[in-house]
């Protein structure tokens, strides 16, 4: 086991890690190629995905901290470190379930300026006319020009997301704070905003429409997130500990956090990215959980999966051009845009010659995370059931019989609400894929074959089961379609038995009222081994 080594769980202030000697992974070289230039950026990335950490790191850059940059890329760079004067904007620090909250965290900030720069100023002044005076009072005191840096700058309005009307007069005090910022260029060195999602068409982008956006520019891919190469070498000692402390290798280890956080894509250049709060919370704990997961997801997001008739399966192959799932969100009339920004969708490939992106789930955490919420949105109050449900899933798993989880699944189908839109084989395959996902199935949902595609294809210890839905039809012509199709084929290489499952949802019961188990098929796999 290697010394002591102190992970930043919640310290996300570039000081504070570099002062007490925290792990901090170096972002300073492509840093220093964006803080070189005198313009305005905007970067996109998911919730806890580095933005704070990237913000106070150029803080403390810009403020001409050298001390404590010793031994990072940016230390054999920059030849001058000059001081400049930082307006800090952090929008992350506060919910906004009320406009006072917006009005009173923006107060707190300016005010904080205003005492710094000696300004005196009244609370009903308009906050862009507050910002300009300390804009210029700083550039003015300091004879440098000034830095802003925003934090979060849509935080208040992703609070109000499915409220138009306090969404408006956010999206109208905002755009008055930031107006500034476009028609002060004299003054100011740099400007950077971050935040999750990109707001534009009639919102405060209007005001800010010299921003570039480098959300998908392959030269900055890798400024938030942590890449495969920063894993294995500044992060080593810490994988070797995660590695002894689940009995793996070091490369056993590092395929496990591959297939658990890594995954994201944010330009065509297809940079691996790994979450950097999973990661960094793994390797403090010694223990593979879907941390970035658990911390928070929108309740909304079910609801808008739902709205929007798109499902677990649907989230494994999305191909859209760029127009479409990097637009805006502030008015939902597509779902794509708002997966995407937030993390549950990633760049999976991309098509130069149609310009064409594929789009997917990123990795096992947000798969797992995904199919547990979507499960408990779906099952409401059900606790007892879904608890019954896994031990059957359970029990299957270890050679229990095939009708009793087939059983099981029926009255787990039982436990949705009435009312909810359920009017398709779809909606039922969906919610077995995503339940099985939840307690880590071994399944596959639309597998492509040289006939066709399985609707399920669930791989056991003991089995390989290939279902498939009917629709008020019949389990029998279910079954028929994997015999004729001859989907057990496709999985021949396999040893293990294939057994052929049909399945019959019936409108009026809202459940499978029938299946069928082509034993003629499990016969021939038997007799074959």
């Amino acid at each position: 086991m290697s010394d002591f080594i102190e992970y930043p769980i919640s310290q996300m202030d570039f000081v504070s890690i570099r002062k007490r000697n925290m792990v901090y992974v170096d972002k300073t070289g492509i840093m220093f190629q964006l803080v070189r230039t005198n313009a305005s950026y905007f970067l996109s990335r998911p919730r806890r995905f580095g933005k704070s950490m990237l913000i106070s790191t150029m803080k403390a850059y810009f403020e001409g901290r050298r001390e404590l940059f010793e031994g990072l890329a940016v230390s054999q760079l920059e030849k001058d470190w000059e001081h400049h004067p930082v307006i800090h904007i952090d929008l992350s620090r506060s919910k906004y379930a009320q406009l006072s909250n917006l009005h009173s965290m923006l107060n707190s900030m300016l005010l904080e300026y205003e005492r710094q720069y000696g300004i005196t100023a009244s609370l009903t002044d308009s906050y862009s006319s507050r910002l300009v005076n300390i804009i210029q009072s700083a550039h003015r005191q300091t004879g440098h020009q000034v830095v802003v840096l925003v934090d979060e700058y849509d935080a208040p309005m992703l609070d109000n997301i499915t409220n138009a009307d306090r969404l408006t007069a956010i999206r109208d005090i905002l755009r008055d704070l930031y107006s500034p910022l476009k028609a002060m260029a004299q003054h100011l060195r740099f400007v950077f905003l971050t935040g999750v999602t990109k707001f534009t068409q009639l919102s405060i982008f209007s005001e800010l429409n010299n921003l570039y956006n480098i959300s998908m520019d392959s030269r900055y891919d890798a400024l938030c997130g942590i890449t495969q190469e920063e894993l294995e070498t500044q992060l080593r000692e810490g994988v070797a500990d995660l590695a002894k402390a689940n009995t793996e290798t070091t490369t056993q280890a590092i395929e496990h956090l591959k297939r658990q956080y890594d995954g994201y894509h944010f330009s065509k250049a297809m940079t691996d990215i790994y979450n950097p709060y999973s990661l960094i919370n793994v390797l403090n704990s010694g223990q593979y959980k879907n941390y970035w997961f658990g911390s928070g997801t929108p309740t909304m997001l079910p609801e808008l999966m739902k709205r929007y008739n798109v499902s677990l399966i649907d989230m494994n192959h999305i191909e859209a051009t760029e127009d479409r799932f990097d637009s805006p969100t502030e008015q939902v009339d597509d779902i794509l845009p708002v997966l995407y920004q937030s993390g549950y969708l990633t760049i999976k490939d991309f098509d130069p010659q149609f310009n064409l992106y594929t789009l997917g789930i990123p990795n096992e955490e947000v798969k797992v995370g995904l199919s547990n919420t979507i499960i408990r949105y779906y099952t409401g109050e059900a606790h007892n059931r879904r608890i019954n449900f896994h031990d059957a899933y359970r029990e299957f798993y270890r050679g229990g019989s095939v009708e009793d989880f087939l059983e099981a699944t029926r009255q787990f189908y039982a436990t949705i609400p009435y009312g909810l839109d359920n009017a398709n084989e779809r909606h039922y395959q969906a919610l077995l894929y995503a339940a099985l996902i939840s307690f880590g199935a071994d399944i596959t949902a639309e597998q492509q074959t040289a006939a066709g595609r399985v609707d399920i294809v669930l791989k056991m210890p003991q089995a390989i089961y290939l279902i498939e839905f009917k629709y008020n039809q019949s389990a029998e012509k279910a079954a028929r379609q994997i015999r004729e199709k001859d989907y057990p084929g496709f999985f021949a290489p396999d040893p293990r038995p294939k057994i052929a499952i049909g399945l019959n949802i019936n409108s009026d019961a809202r459940s499978i009222d029938s299946w069928v188990i082509d034993t003629e098929t499990y016969n021939n796999q038997i007799d074959s081994l």
